[in-house]
């Protein structure tokens, strides 16, 4: 359901700061968490022919990822989704959201938001946090994340009018070593023949096998637990999810050609069109729930967009998800 679009406000002062800070603080409090778990299922199943003059190929692919990651939300129910489909409100809902939670952070570091050089001081604390994540990939966007809510409540406008709505809405957010499940299966097997020579016109086989069967790195993992932000809306039953991070599975590449053979450990691609679909599906939908669909396969499967000549196929998609 779409919500209403409300007057946004451009200019804000101390007191209005503050009493942001206190109603959101006080809501927080007396709300309890609340942890869910996010399944996504996916499974496709296609064929694709490539044509380029006289070079050609036929590929079969397999693929299967199941994979689960748990969620928190604070309890707190909201008057505005923050994954709202409209593209506009949805910005500024996140923005005010962001310079909600950011006066919280300020108040906690002992920050004073009414300091002349404020964005210095934030700025200052910033770099020195992730310094101190010495690279980690997990720690540098948790820190980025924070800081992102700190500056918008330094330089945005007050537009807590957005959250003026019936509380409805509860937000549920990834975080460090939650419980998750990650198993990726990928088989594609490509044979044809590529030419050389001046014109092209001499014949060589090829082939390529991408195989492999994962459960995700430590790494894997770790990304998984902060990839996604869900929105329940508890009055019209519906699940917002933002981003479907699929895990791709790892394995074995062996590519055949031109009489030479390679073979090399690698992440196995998964189809752009088949996650374009997955995002669409689970952007605004029920909380649990199948889809079915065929999509076309009209780029290479191995993922070289460099590779010229006519890619034509179509795969069949399906996708369970639950949210429990």
């Amino acid at each position: 359901m779409t919500a209403t679009r409300p007057r946004i406000v451009h200019s804000f002062g101390g007191m209005a700061l503050a009493a942001s800070l206190l109603v959101t603080g006080a809501a927080a409090a007396a709300a309890a968490p609340i942890e869910r778990a996010l399944k996504i299922e996916l499974e496709i199943e296609g064929r694709q022919d490539w044509r380029n003059a006289l070079q050609w190929s036929r590929a079969t692919t397999e693929q299967r990822y199941a994979f689960s990651t748990g969620l928190r939300s604070d309890g707190e129910l909201h008057g505005a989704n923050l994954l709202e489909p409209d593209t506009d409100l949805r910005l500024a809902i996140k923005t005010e959201y962001l310079r909600q939670q950011g006066l919280k952070s300020l108040q906690a570091s002992g920050i004073d938001p009414s300091s002349p050089d404020l964005q210095r001081q934030i700025s200052s604390r910033m770099q020195q946090e992730v310094y101190d994540c010495k690279g980690q990939t997990v720690c540098m966007g948790k820190v980025n994340m924070k800081y992102a809510r700190i500056m918008a409540a330094a330089v945005e406008p007050d537009n807590s009018e957005l959250f003026e709505g019936p509380p409805r809405y509860r937000y549920y957010f990834g975080y460090p070593d939650c419980p998750n499940t990650i198993r990726a299966v990928h088989r594609t097997s490509v044979e044809g023949e590529t030419a050389y020579g001046r014109k092209k016109d001499k014949l060589l086989p090829y082939r390529l096998q991408m195989e492999g069967d994962s459960s995700g790195s430590e790494q894997d993992r770790d990304s998984l637990c902060m990839s996604y932000t869900v929105v329940e809306d508890t009055l019209e039953n519906r699940l917002y999810v933002e981003n479907v991070n699929v895990p791709t599975a790892t394995g074995t590449i062996k590519r055949t050609e031109f009489d030479e053979t390679s073979q090399r450990e690698g992440e196995l691609p998964i189809p752009t069109v088949a996650l374009e679909w997955v995002n669409a599906t689970l952007r605004d939908t029920q909380p649990s729930g199948q889809a079915r669909t065929t999509l076309p396969l009209n780029l290479p499967l191995d993922g070289n967009s460099t590779v010229l000549g006519d890619f034509t196929g179509e795969a069949k998609a399906e996708l369970d998800w639950s949210w429990k």
